[in-house]
């Protein structure tokens, strides 16, 4: 278990502070995600310099280790995209008491969060995705087995959050576009990575972002993944 590895690694080098700021970064982090829990503030970026593996070779497989974190929360937890508490303060700062729908939402970890904070928010998720990088769902909070594109058309928000969608298929264009036809006003929140690790390419290539200082200043990315929080038409 990745845990169990990291807390060598953290004996081998409990003498090199700047090396168990990464190490603990990550145990913090799967400890909290074990009792439903987020970290307080940004992971920071846990790989390390080709300088810094030249001249310390022995970092090598920890490099790697910390390089399948996100692997390892995603097949342990059903989490794809790790929010902490300092983005979801903003997050709810930016929401301003609105109504807020959260779609494609998986275990619906940023709702629960939202949640404590006051917010009013319905989650909804069919589980498509149940049974392959984890068999079974386990929800932080109560979540609508509800489509998509069933969830923006009959029910009431005006703030739609929708974070890391699936690349291999197009139900977020299906979104996007029905969002269109409804002439919505609100503000529709996209959490991923243009072109990558989410979302299909036609998603991408019709929308319209804008990236909000406020929604990115503690959202910073700890890995290979360069995700940011987008506005989009």
């Amino acid at each position: 278990m990745m845990l169990v590895e990291l807390q060598q690694y953290a004996q081998q080098f409990n003498d090199q502070p700047w090396v168990m700021t990464k190490i603990m970064a990550a145990v913090n982090t799967i400890k909290q995600l074990e009792n439903h829990a987020l970290p307080d503030k940004p992971l920071p970026n846990l790989s390390f310099t080709q300088k810094q593996i030249l001249n310390y070779p022995s970092l090598m497989p920890l490099d790697d280790l910390l390089a399948n974190l996100r692997q390892e929360i995603i097949t342990t937890f059903g989490i794809w995209h790790v929010p902490n508490q300092q983005w979801l303060q903003d997050l709810h700062t930016f929401i301003a008491g609105r109504r807020v729908l959260e779609i494609m939402a998986g275990n619906g970890v940023i709702t629960s969060q939202l949640r404590k904070l006051g917010d009013q928010v319905v989650v909804t998720d069919n589980f498509d995705w149940q049974g392959q990088d984890i068999q079974i769902p386990q929800p932080w909070t109560d979540v609508k087995s509800m489509s998509a594109t069933m969830a923006i058309q009959t029910l009431p928000f005006e703030v739609l959050i929708m974070s890391w969608a699936p690349d291999t298929d197009e139900s977020d264009v299906s979104v996007l576009s029905g969002l269109r036809q409804q002439n919505f006003q609100g503000d529709f929140i996209v959490i991923g990575e243009p072109y990558l690790a989410t979302n299909s390419q036609k998603f991408w290539q019709m929308a319209d972002l804008t990236l909000k200082p406020e929604l990115n200043q503690h959202h910073t990315s700890f890995d290979v993944i360069k995700d940011h929080v987008f506005l989009v038409k």
